[in-house]
């Protein structure tokens, strides 16, 4: 059996992943792979025959989902959703909130997903600093 490796596209704002990457990862069905896009509001994009999404925005979402004091979610087609103490405790959701939607574009979220990830602690000035006053510079 040979793995296709899913198409990648980049215009300068992050990846737009082909949908065959939710597919691989979370060995769901295309169908499955629309609906997750579905439920954290993420339009596909469709170039040719392929479908694509931004990869940056999936991660923001799945980031702030697994925070502490997050609710559960429950994937298309998972299992769980045929547990009813599951599916009727309201911790648990079945599509991305407006308010999850305005905590993952929270600049914060960058800033977090950046330190977490170990990348360069310098970057995080650029999150963090407010738009209306400049950075510091430095001193030669």
């Amino acid at each position: 059996m040979t793995i296709r490796i899913p198409d990648k596209l980049n215009f300068g704002g992050g990846d737009l992943v082909e949908v065959e990457y939710l597919e691989q990862v979370f060995t769901i069905t295309r169908r499955a792979a629309l609906k997750l896009l579905r439920a954290f509001h993420i339009r596909p994009m469709y170039v040719g025959k392929k479908a694509y999404f931004s990869l940056p925005t999936f991660q923001r979402i799945m980031f702030v989902l697994s925070l502490p004091g997050s609710p559960g979610f429950l994937f298309p087609g998972c299992a769980a959703k045929n547990d009813v103490r599951i599916t009727k405790d309201e911790n648990f959701i079945t599509e991305i909130t407006p308010e999850l939607l305005i905590r993952a574009s929270d600049p914060k979220i960058l800033a977090e997903m950046a330190g977490c990830s170990g990348r360069d602690p310098g970057i995080l000035k650029k999150f963090v600093t407010s738009a209306d006053r400049p950075m510091k510079e430095k001193k030669e």
